[in-house]
Formats: structure tokens, C-alpha cells, sequence
């Protein structure tokens, strides 16, 4: 008796020292019994259809770039070319130098499955207007879909990483991240090899801008698949977590039998710490530390210099790799390495022809 007198006393003073026995009844249940998203095997699909969505929209996204010259010889003839190409991605970036701080404060309210689905659809919106643009070959509906579209695609990045970061926890967040990362690129390097293989077939370059909006509505039937396997795990959870609890409450009534028993009733230095706000606002980025705002520096400087040249790269590279001399003014490519007209064209320069195959 002595022995459960001193066990029974030792208990007492440990819950004592937490001050809230929810947090004390937690610490004492089985980690067995705590079950979270992290511990289910569907968050490999969560991952999947999550990269699903941003594949989709990464490969819209860089559809310009990757049909450079093409819309140089399909759109209307201008010397403002270059100027209406380079606009496409700088209307795309104007929302989001502010757009992501408030998508952010969107997915802490109503959820990140939720908010993807909505991004997503945006996004769709956006594919959808640029697509009719290039088919009219009407450079204002063109400005106003890759406006849509980023609109929602950055957010939809914020969306991505709180869902990864929910359904992963430990050492998985950092892989399950790489993987989203790597596989949502894919899109951009599946642009890069089918978009001009498209534009030069029968489709043509419209065919090629459609392929993207079709890419982009299909990742909405994703996205919407995630929102019913997280809410079927919420309830899983919830259900699993029943018996947890009823635990928890005996333990506690035990632990206050006993208390009782001993004389050491609760007094008002051991109540409970009430919760914290947390509510979210806007001005919170005040409160980020130095490391936070090296690394956005960081990323400023790495997404300026690489992300402005990768848009506009395809016909410096072209013409960098494929010709001496830059091409004629009637130099029309069609194909990687081959004129369709000017001087440059098999069969037009007899010297050439003599001299090369």
C-alpha cells in the first residue's frame, strides 16, 4: 500500500506540473491511439493528385515560351512583338507580387483542399481565355486569360505545400516535397517536347495552346478527388480517435479520485492556461524573423535572374545553336533546324546547297 500511496502521489504532482490535464491525459496516451494524416497510407495519393494539379498548370504556363517563334509567324505582323510576348508573363506576375499573402490567409480559413480546388479553377479559367485569344489572334484576350491565370496559379503553390505539409509529418515533409516539386516540373519539361511536336502538326499552334486548357480542366477532376479523400480522413480520424478520448477521460477521473483521496485538491494557481488566439491576419509578417526574410531575398534574386530568362530564351537559343547569322527577316521556322522560306530554305541558295547537305 505504501508502494501505491507514493506512485498514486508522483502522478498527482506530475499533472500538477503540466497545469491542464488535457495536455497531461494526452502526454499519458498510447502513441498508438494518436492517429493523424501523416500515419494513413492514402496520403501517397494525396501527394499524387496534388502534383496532378500543379503538372497541369506549370505546363500552361510555360506554353508561351516553348512556341516562341511560332506565335511570331501565326500572330499578326508587329514590330511590338516581343513587347506583347513579354507582357504575357509580366501581366501573369503583376497579381502575385501581392495576390499570394491574401491566398494564403484564404487557405487558413476554408481549408486547403478546398482553396486548391478553387486555384484550380481559376487557373482553368485563365488556359481557357488564352486559348481563345491565340485562336482569335487577339493579343487583349490573350493579356486578360494569363491574367486570370495567375490570379490562381501562385496561390495554388500555397495550397500545394500546406496540403503536403498536413498529410506529412518529420523527415517525410521534406521528401514529400521534393517529390511534388520535382514531378509538378515534369509538366514544364512535357510542355518543352510536346507543345512545338503539336504546333507543327495539323493541330497548329492553336491546337497546341488547347492541349493546355484540356490539361488544366482535368486537373480539377484531381483536385477534387484530394477534397473527398481528405474529407474521408477527417472522419476516419475522428472515428479512431473516439476510444482515445474516452481514455483520456477515465484517466482523468481517476487522477482526480486519487487528488482527492490525498488531499490535494486543485487550487487556483493549477488552472487550466486558457488557449491562444489564433486567428490569423495580414499584418502577422511583422512578426517573421531575419532568416524568413533572407531566404524571400533569396528567392527574389534566384526567380529574377532564371525565371524572366526561361520565358524568353526559346529563339535566342534557336538562333544561337542552329545558325552562323541570325536568320533573315523572311526566315520563317517551323521546324528546329530548317527555314521554310528566305534565303535560308534547302533548295533556295545554290551556293549553300554546293557547299553543305
Amino acid at each position: 500500500m505504501g508502494l501505491e500511496s507514493n506512485n498514486n502521489q508522483q502522478i498527482i504532482e506530475e499533472q500538477l506540473h503540466y497545469g491542464n490535464d488535457e495536455d497531461f491525459s494526452s502526454s499519458i496516451i498510447p502513441s498508438q491511439m494518436k492517429l493523424s494524416k501523416s500515419s494513413l497510407r492514402s496520403r501517397w495519393l494525396v501527394l499524387a493528385l496534388n502534383c496532378t494539379v500543379m503538372a497541369a498548370s506549370y505546363y500552361s504556363f510555360d506554353i508561351p515560351s516553348a512556341l516562341h517563334q511560332n506565335l511570331k509567324v501565326f500572330m499578326p505582323k508587329s514590330e511590338s512583338f516581343e513587347r506583347n510576348f513579354n507582357l504575357l508573363y509580366t501581366i501573369y506576375s503583376i497579381p502575385n507580387v501581392i495576390l499570394p499573402l491574401f491566398g494564403g490567409n484564404v487557405v487558413d480559413r476554408h481549408g486547403a483542399p478546398q482553396s486548391l480546388f478553387v486555384f484550380a479553377l481559376v487557373v482553368c479559367c485563365g488556359t481557357i481565355l488564352t486559348s481563345i485569344g491565340v485562336s482569335n489572334k487577339n493579343w487583349e484576350v490573350m493579356f486578360l486569360g494569363r491574367f486570370v491565370f495567375g490570379l490562381g496559379a501562385e496561390s495554388l503553390c500555397v495550397a500545394q505545400s500546406t496540403i503536403t505539409s498536413d498529410w506529412f509529418e518529420g523527415k517525410d515533409v521534406a521528401f514529400a516535397m521534393g517529390v511534388g516539386l520535382a514531378i509538378s516540373r515534369l509538366g514544364s519539361i512535357f510542355n518543352n517536347l510536346t507543345s512545338p511536336k503539336v504546333a507543327n502538326s495539323e493541330a497548329g499552334i492553336t491546337g497546341a495552346f488547347w492541349v493546355g486548357s484540356v490539361l488544366t480542366f482535368s486537373s480539377l477532376f484531381a483536385a477534387a478527388l484530394l477534397i473527398f479523400v481528405d474529407v474521408k480522413a477527417i472522419k476516419k480520424l475522428k472515428q479512431s480517435s473516439g476510444d482515445a478520448e474516452a481514455s483520456a477521460e477515465l484517466t482523468e477521473a481517476l487522477l482526480e479520485g486519487d487528488a482527492q483521496h490525498l488531499g490535494l485538491g486543485s487550487d487556483s494557481n493549477n488552472k487550466p492556461c486558457s488557449a491562444g488566439s489564433t486567428e490569423i491576419h495580414i499584418t502577422d509578417f511583422r512578426k517573421f524573423g531575419v532568416l524568413f526574410w533572407l531566404l524571400t531575398a533569396s528567392c527574389f534574386v534566384v526567380y529574377g535572374c532564371v525565371i524572366p530568362f526561361n520565358n524568353v530564351a526559346s529563339g535566342v537559343l534557336l538562333e544561337r545553336n542552329f545558325f552562323l547569322e541570325g536568320p533573315t527577316h523572311a526566315c520563317h521556322l517551323e521546324h528546329p533546324n530548317e527555314c521554310t522560306s528566305g534565303q535560308l530554305m534547302n533548295a533556295s541558295n545554290p551556293a549553300l546547297d554546293a557547299c553543305t547537305r
